[in-house]
């Protein structure tokens, strides 16, 4: 079966979306008609046929390399397209996009040489795709930020070639996209159909009924796609308040405490955050551990939120095995949302503030505290001068004085 699919979508008839979705119908599968449904449309695997009985006929030429290119300008390459085997992409002082998530990839490797000059290329791959990321950059970065999740089976290498120049590439997971086996089901809440999902599932155990193909393909790319409808408040192009978290050498501590002990500290951390998170307005955008990014549509939401976190951890730090410092960075600016997630120089910038933080530290960017500094509201430290890694210049960032004024 596996084998099958991995022939459909060598030969372009499936794209990484529908191969990735179907392998996982696949290998969810109870009975032989449920594996039917999922190859009706495909054409069988046919024997190789002897030389007496097949007469040779010539290679079709096709085309083996192929551009994308955006010069001062943006190319984007969505939705069902057929990139060749070995991809190049241009950015000069402008920007390229390539969504592979419902590309059609002939073989079992697409090669993508990716040459970034004062410009962006980003790369979309869907869940389960084998990405090797490889090259240089110079001034600039190269971000391989897929989901650490099993590949599936008989999928094809995607091998991303970097050199950046004042520059940056960056190549991610996305959300699988609707295909002809898992419509969604629009304006549901997340959590609700999360809830209706697991509930069926238990009716279906109750009455010893296997799961259908439809039932199977919409589990799964709801469980996918959850972290998009679950961030409706979030504008698609806009402004907003980028806020990271980061606890400071979580390794330390492990070894401190030991693993167990370590992951009960990083949960009841987790949740203290979400509450103040929710509390004030935000949003969770993703968490890698112990660290968090965040979104809020106003500066001040923002500020709130992390002086409460910052409050509400030095009050829960009683135990006599050391605290657990956290180091956060915020800015403002424009972000542009992709899927679940967020990105753009805003986000950099914030991430690179955060990481100029100290344990037990607010950073802002010196554009976030004027935006915040007319209200009174807050307090900050006298400026320090950063070179932020992968942004030019020297930049102010400001400390804010979150404690408490005794007296």
């Amino acid at each position: 079966m596996v084998a099958r699919l991995q022939n459909a979508c060598g030969e372009g008839r499936l794209t990484l979306d529908e191969f990735s979705e179907r392998v996982g119908s696949a290998l969810e599968a109870r009975t032989a008609g449920d594996l039917e449904r999922l190859t009706i449309d495909l054409p069988a695997l046919e024997a190789p046929a002897t030389p007496a009985t097949t007469p040779a006929t010539p290679a079709t030429p096709r085309h083996t390399t192929s551009w994308v290119v955006g010069i001062m300008s943006g190319s984007e390459h969505r939705g069902r397209w057929h990139p060749a085997p070995v991809t190049n992409a241009l950015a000069l002082m402008g920007g390229c996009t390539l969504d592979l998530r419902q590309a059609e990839i002939e073989g079992t490797e697409l090669v993508i040489n990716a040459v970034a000059i004062m410009g962006g290329i980003e790369v979309i791959v869907p869940e389960g795709i084998h990405v090797e990321m490889t090259g240089l950059a110079l001034l600039g970065g190269k971000d391989c930020r897929v989901r650490d999740s099993r590949p599936v089976p008989g999928s094809p290498v995607v091998r991303v070639r970097v050199f950046a120049l004042m520059g940056g590439v960056t190549v991610r997971t996305g959300s699988r996209r609707g295909s002809r086996h898992g419509a969604r089901h629009a304006g549901q809440n997340a959590h609700q159909q999360w809830h209706n999902e697991r509930q069926n599932e238990r009716q279906a155990s109750h009455h010893h009924r296997p799961a259908t193909t439809e039932e199977r393909s919409e589990r799964f790319a709801t469980a996918a796609d959850r972290a998009v409808s679950g961030i409706p408040a979030l504008p698609i192009d806009g402004t907003v308040t980028v806020l990271f978290t980061d606890v400071e050498d979580f390794t330390g501590l492990s070894e401190r405490l030991g693993d167990i002990e370590a992951s009960h500290r990083l949960r009841a951390h987790q949740a203290l955050v979400r509450r103040e998170v929710e509390a004030h307005g935000g949003i969770e955008v993703s968490c890698q551990g112990d660290g968090f990014m965040l979104a809020f549509d106003g500066a001040r939401r923002a500020l709130r939120a992390a002086v409460a976190i910052q409050r509400a951890l030095e009050e829960d730090q009683a135990q006599a095995d050391g605290p657990m410092r956290v180091r956060m960075g915020l800015h403002t600016g424009e972000a542009i949302r992709e899927d679940e997630d967020l990105f753009g120089r805003t986000v950099i910038v914030a991430a690179r503030v955060a990481a100029a933080a100290h344990g037990g530290e607010i950073l802002v960017s010196s554009l976030l505290r004027q935006l915040s500094a007319g209200s009174g509201e807050f307090a900050y430290g006298p400026p320090r001068q950063e070179v932020l890694k992968g942004l030019p210049g020297v930049h102010d960032l400001y400390p804010v004085a979150w404690q408490p004024v005794v007296g």
